[in-house]
């Protein structure tokens, strides 16, 4: 297929997806169309200003000729067929925290009865901040630095030994034990805009949401599938 005709395919397949996504007839134009999902559609809404020009675009080919030839007046270039095409792609196949987290294959894990010294030493070998603590294939905290922190200054005896596991900071690594910090936990639907307000909504007065947990319900009580980070969601949404 010519690029003017899979751009018009595209437009196509497009005013289709939207009007289906809204429960409406085919009354409205495809501007109108665009407006009303956009107010409840971050991909649309993002890139409104792009796909009203590719309706102006496909009005020009549809409508406009070169005397004499009947030829389009205007072809869209490569470049912009393919973008038509990614949003498309996008809008049917929306981008979830799974497609782009850490799966939990590549996440240091922890259980309770570890080695506290080992833990640390493979932190500190894989350059990583914070170690989930998994319990029944649940989430039951997290051990980073701010546990060493809250342990020093509060156990009755804060030594740590060869032999001191993670349950021994229990108290401090519990996910309701961070002040300033916090996790929430999604399912692995979740799209990445959902989870961008997620992140945008949970990071005031003073607290950060540090991650997202994905688990198999989207609740701490479901098995760990991954992680995702603030870093995960907006450098992906970028490209999006």
């Amino acid at each position: 297929m010519k690029n003017v005709d899979i751009f018009l395919q595209t437009y196509n397949d497009l005013d289709k997806e939207i009007r289906k996504l809204l429960g409406i007839d085919t009354y409205l134009s495809h501007y109108k169309v665009l407006e009303k999902i956009s107010r409840r559609n971050e991909l649309i809404s993002r890139n409104l200003d792009e796909l009203k020009t590719y309706a102006r675009l496909r009005n020009c080919i549809v409508h406009d000729t070169i005397s004499g030839t009947e030829k389009p007046i205007a072809e869209p270039l490569p470049e912009i067929v393919e973008n038509y095409k990614k949003i498309l792609n996008r809008l049917i196949n929306p981008l979830t925290v799974y497609d782009i987290c850490t799966h939990r294959s590549k996440i240091l894990l922890a259980s309770p009865n570890q080695l506290a010294i080992d833990v640390m030493h493979a932190m500190k070998q894989q350059l990583i901040s914070r170690v989930p603590i998994i319990k029944n294939e649940r989430v039951i905290g997290v051990f980073n630095g701010n546990t060493l922190i809250y342990y020093m200054t509060n156990a009755e005896n804060p030594i740590i030994r060869n032999n001191t596991t993670i349950n021994d900071f229990m108290r401090y690594i519990s996910l309701d034990a961070y002040r300033k910090e916090h996790f929430e936990f999604v399912n692995k639907y979740v799209s990445v805009f959902e989870a961008e307000s997620l992140f945008k909504s949970k990071n005031k007065n003073n607290h950060k949401l540090i991650a997202l947990f994905i688990t198999s319900d989207g609740t701490q009580n479901g098995k760990l599938l991954g992680i995702v980070t603030e870093w995960d969601i907006f450098n992906k949404i970028e490209t999006i």
